[in-house]
């Protein structure tokens, strides 16, 4: 595992694939929601698809690292990932 290739996506890019692709939102409320033009959502939004497919298709891990963002100092943690 140590060998593997690494692709990374940013905190940013993340969150709009999750707004988006796991949420539901539109894009357009999804940029509002985290304070960025519809423009620059979709770019972060692009990114992610981009970079998680090559990940997915090439075998390469998946590395969430960089950006600007808030960490919560406690979160509540769904342990069924079914959900």
């Amino acid at each position: 595992m140590a060998d593997l290739a690494v692709v990374s996506i940013t905190v940013e890019e993340l969150e709009a694939l999750r707004l988006v692709d796991v949420e539901g939102l539109k894009q357009e409320d999804a940029a509002v929601r985290v304070g960025i033009s519809r423009r620059a959502f979709w770019e972060d939004l692009k990114a992610a698809r981009m970079k998680i497919a090559l990940a997915l298709s090439t075998g390469k891990a998946i590395e969430i690292k960089g950006g600007n963002y808030i960490s919560a100092e406690s979160a509540d943690i769904n342990e069924d990932a079914d959900t």
